[in-house]
């Protein structure tokens, strides 16, 4: 994971902790989702915050991935594509040639 959207709920979620609380949390937060660090932590409260924090990081990583994986499927059906398109126009080419060839030969 490359970044993380603060949205406005979150903000409204924040705002109601305290500081220590805040810090520990998006401190937290951010260690999992750029080091793959496990949260630990003795608040019950901030745990709870974390497991929700947490699924949407995890959702926002597995659409990220599959998204990737269908944009490589896409270029690579692009690149077949490509390829048949110059292969064939490279035949009417060589037909065009040889059709011509054999017009000036009679």
């Amino acid at each position: 994971m490359k970044n993380i959207k603060i949205k406005r709920e979150h903000y409204d979620m924040l705002k109601e902790l305290t500081d220590k609380q805040a810090g520990e949390f998006v401190k937290g937060v951010c260690a999992y989702a750029f080091e793959g660090k496990p949260f630990i932590t003795k608040d019950e409260y901030l745990k709870g915050l974390f497991l929700y924090a947490k699924r949407m990081l995890d959702i926002s990583e597995m659409n990220r991935i599959n998204g990737k994986k269908g944009a490589d499927k896409l270029a690579e059906i692009k690149r077949k594509e490509r390829a048949v398109g110059v292969i064939i126009g490279s035949v009417m080419v060589a037909s065009a040639a040889a059709k011509e060839s054999a017009d000036k030969s009679e």
